[in-house]
C-alpha cells in the first residue's frame, strides 16, 4: 500500500470509530468521500437518476444505522462495505419491480470512470455515427437486461468500479475463486446474449 493509501485507510478507520461514537462530522466525512462513487454505481444499476439519488441516500442511512452493529475487532473495508449495502438496496428494489435497466458499457467507457451524471450522446455532426451509437446502445441495454442479477453486479463492480477480485469478493460475500468463476460466466453470458440481441 502506498503512503497515500495508508493515510486514507487510517483516516477511514478513525472516521468509522468516531462515527460509531455518534460524531456526525465523522460520518459526514465518509459520506463526502464516497457519495459520488456510490451514486455512480447505483445509477449504472438502476439507469435512472431519481432512483440513483434516492437509493444512494438510503444506502448511507442504512450504513449509519448499521455502524453500532459493526464488530470492533473486524477490519473493515469501507468501500466494499458501502458497495455491499448499495448492492443489496438496489437488488431489494429490483426484486420488487422485476425490472432491471442498465447503461451500455461502450458509451460509459467513452465517458470515463467515476462520472455520475446521466449519459448523453454526442453525434459530433455525424448522423451515421449517431445512428450506429444508438443501435449499439439498444443492443447492449437489451443484453444487460436479460443477464442474471449476480452476473450483472460482478461485471459492474469490475468494469465500472474498477474493483479487484478480492474487493468484489468482499462486496458479494463470496470467495476470490468464486468471483473469477462469476466473471467468466458473466462475460460468456454477455457475449451469448449480445449475439442473440444483434440478430433480433
Amino acid at each position: 500500500m502506498s503512503a497515500k493509501g495508508y493515510a486514507v485507510a487510517l483516516d477511514e478507520v478513525s472516521w468509522v470509530e468516531r462515527a460509531r461514537s455518534g460524531e456526525e462530522a465523522a460520518f459526514a466525512a465518509i459520506y463526502q468521500r464516497y457519495e459520488r462513487r456510490i451514486y455512480a454505481y447505483v445509477y449504472r444499476i438502476m439507469g435512472n437518476p431519481d432512483d440513483a439519488f434516492d437509493l444512494t441516500q438510503e444506502t448511507f442511512i442504512k450504513a449509519y444505522q448499521a455502524l453500532p452493529r459493526l464488530d470492533n475487532e473486524q477490519e473493515l473495508n469501507l468501500s466494499a462495505w458501502l458497495h455491499r449495502i448499495a448492492s443489496n438496496t438496489c437488488l431489494d428494489i429490483l426484486r420488487r419491480r422485476r425490472l432491471i435497466s442498465w447503461l451500455p458499457w461502450e458509451h460509459e467507457r467513452e465517458r470515463g470512470e467515476g462520472v455520475a451524471e446521466p449519459a448523453s450522446h454526442d453525434a459530433s455532426g455525424d448522423p451515421e455515427r449517431s445512428y450506429v451509437q444508438q443501435e449499439t446502445t439498444k443492443q447492449v441495454q437489451g443484453t444487460l437486461r436479460r443477464m442474471s442479477a449476480r452476473n450483472r453486479i460482478a461485471l459492474v463492480l469490475k468494469e465500472y468500479q474498477g474493483m479487484s477480485c478480492d474487493e468484489i469478493a468482499d462486496v458479494m460475500e463470496v470467495s476470490r475463486g468464486a468471483v473469477k468463476s462469476i466473471l467468466f460466466r458473466a462475460r460468456e453470458e454477455f457475449r451469448k446474449l449480445y449475439g442473440e440481441e444483434a440478430r433480433d
